[in-house]
């Protein structure tokens, strides 16, 4: 019978957990993600897109924090909530933010590169200028590969130019390639605006009606279109910035003192819990003993 009674007892315990198993389970997770937090970027480390809003990544924020909070995963989700902090603080303050994103090369808004696909890259440094070859004007005649092939490619299935690689041929190929352009589709542009007009220069899919589609279409004055894209991007982070400065800090000084309150009570608990445990144990009288 009391065999019978403790089996009942011990899979009861296995089913539900206990508190002190899923506090083990949460310290051992913290632990697996703040080793493999070191080298990951902010982005990374909140688990959020480049081009994620504050709302997104104060949600995000909120979630990890409540996950791996010190009295649920012990020291290490401490140390590992310190990372959250610094990676909140710069992410939800654009000027921090533009800061950050120009260090570890990302850039934001509808045209981020992982949605880019078609845009140049740089061969060696960045030059205060680069090239750009309108597509709505360009021929086909395909002189500028010609005289800088490494500088230029030609897409064949759109039937016009455009650089694939910035200053891939020397200075007087480059002069030449622009120069021999007839319709003088080839332009210099300062860098800033060139991932934004090669994204937009990109065929985008119409919306159509009926069985035969919408097609593809550009934008007819690519340069026109860049400058309203520009000014609508600014519109909102002006917006934004706006918003974050009303935004308090989501942990005051307080909340910090008592996350490393909570942190040391549980590196002293961990001991005395433990001896405390064993010593009830060992005096618990056993099944049939009477209590003096």
């Amino acid at each position: 019978m009391v065999r019978l009674i403790l089996k009942l007892l011990c899979s009861r315990w296995r089913r539900q957990g206990s508190p002190a198993s899923r506090i083990r389970c949460g310290k051992r997770e913290a632990g697996e993600m703040l080793a493999t937090s070191m080298g990951k970027n902010y982005y990374e480390l909140l688990g959020v897109s480049v081009d994620s809003n504050a709302q997104k990544i104060k949600q995000a924020y909120r979630n990890l924090q409540k996950k791996y909070h010190p009295d649920v995963a012990g020291q290490e989700g401490h140390e590992y909530t310190l990372k959250l902090n610094e990676a909140y603080k710069v992410l939800m303050r654009e000027n921090l933010r533009k800061e950050y994103d120009a260090s570890i090369g990302e850039m934001r808004g509808n045209y981020s590169s992982s949605s880019l696909g078609r845009t140049s890259s740089w061969n060696g440094p960045l030059r205060p200028q680069g090239l750009f070859v309108d597509e709505n004007a360009c021929i086909g005649c395909r002189e500028c590969v010609h005289h800088a092939s490494s500088t230029f490619i030609f897409d064949e299935a759109l039937g016009c130019a455009r650089v694939k690689l910035q200053y891939g041929d020397d200075e007087q190929k480059i002069e030449v390639s622009v120069d021999s352009c007839p319709v003088n589709c080839i332009h210099w542009v300062e860098k800033e605006e060139l991932p934004v007009l090669e994204f937009l220069i990109q065929p985008q899919p119409k919306e159509g009606f009926g069985i035969f589609g919408g097609g593809w279409e550009r934008p007819a004055n690519v340069f026109m279109a860049a400058k309203s894209f520009n000014k609508q991007t600014h519109n909102e982070n002006h917006g934004r910035n706006s918003r974050a400065s009303t935004v308090e800090e989501e942990e005051t000084p307080a909340q910090a003192k008592a996350r490393a309150d909570a942190s040391r009570k549980i590196n002293m608990e961990a001991a005395s819990g433990l001896f405390s445990r064993f010593w009830q144990w060992q005096n618990k009288p056993f099944w049939g003993e009477k209590e003096e």
